[in-house]
């Protein structure tokens, strides 16, 4: 398949996936905080019986169908970097439906991002794709030495209480543990294709299914906890940085040997690193956050002016 049919797919998921984020936290905020106690099960319940949240996770499951289909054709390290296309069409969408005035650097985050894109589209062109294999040896420890990353920063923040703050690191492990959810579905993909690593079959999908839980919970958790422009730029940025370290290392995805195509996927890469940043603003959360704002400003201005 075309690698711009992949990015028109993964587009549409990022989409999806931000529709269904909406969901997710306007019934966050309603929610019960996460926290590890002897009421976790109890909060879990609550999340897994609120309609809202639960429509909002199919929604984004949907979303997430589209973007497994697109793995089987595009390298995970690509993939999760092309779904820095969803904060172009929320930028978008909140100029054409929110009347918002983008800023110079909101503009030049778009253009970034956009030309981030069409670097990578070109970068793996026809006769240039890059193929994944995972390697057992080597993605095992590497997912092994990133969680235990995040059990360090964890434990310097809960026992010494220095380092990043809740919201920060909450964001850090959601990042993390989506990014490698990737990662996996992408090995699991290929395996199936490959017809190969059956004993990999068996181990991967249990992880697959934790990661992803348990990361859209600490995103969950991490709206509870403050804005969600940090929650939106922490947790993107470390994803797109762990599947593109994850796809280069583990899964092989070897950079294009021509040196045009190789800057062009460099170049694509940084620039949506750095445009997830700049756009953070127009995720569908902050979206969200400001509406509601903006609401509560038109309803008390009204109050005022009837008194």
């Amino acid at each position: 398949m075309s690698i711009w049919i992949s990015i028109l797919l993964i587009t549409v998921c990022a989409v999806c996936w931000d529709v269904g984020v909406v969901w997710q936290k306007q019934a966050a905020d309603t929610l019960p905080k996460i926290e590890v106690s002897r009421k976790l099960s109890k909060v879990i319940k609550a999340f897994v019986f609120s309609r809202k949240w639960i429509g909002g996770m199919l929604i984004s499951g949907f979303g997430w169908g589209l973007f497994v289909f697109a793995l089987n054709y595009t390298p995970v390290s690509l993939a999760r970097s092309i779904q820095g296309s969803g904060f172009v069409i929320l930028a978008f969408f909140s100029i054409f439906f929110l009347h918002h005035r983008l800023k110079a650097w909101e503009w030049m985050g778009v253009i970034i991002v956009t030309a981030g894109i069409i670097a990578l589209g070109f970068s793996e062109s026809s006769g240039n794709q890059t193929a994944s294999v995972m390697i057992p040896s080597r993605l095992v420890p590497a997912v092994a030495a990133v969680i235990a990353i995040c059990f360090v920063i964890y434990a310097a923040k809960r026992i010494f209480g220095f380092g990043f703050n809740w919201l920060v690191v909450f964001s850090i492990f959601a990042g993390v543990l989506l990014g490698l959810g990737d990662v996996l579905t992408k090995s699991m993909m290929d395996s199936i294709n490959e017809k190969a690593n059956i004993i990999a079959l068996g181990l991967v999908p249990p992880f697959l299914i934790l990661f992803y839980l348990v990361g859209v919970l600490l995103i969950s958790r991490g709206y509870q906890q403050g804005r969600a422009i940090v929650v939106t730029a922490v947790s993107d940025f470390c994803s797109r940085l762990i599947t593109i370290f994850m796809g280069v290392f583990a899964l092989r995805e070897a950079f294009p040997r021509e040196l045009l195509y190789r800057d062009l996927r460099l170049g694509g890469l940084a620039a949506i690193l750095l445009g997830t940043i700049l756009l953070a603003r127009f995720s569908s959360e902050q979206l969200v956050e400001e509406g509601v704002g903006r609401n509560q400003e038109y309803v008390k201005s009204d109050w005022q002016t009837d008194d």
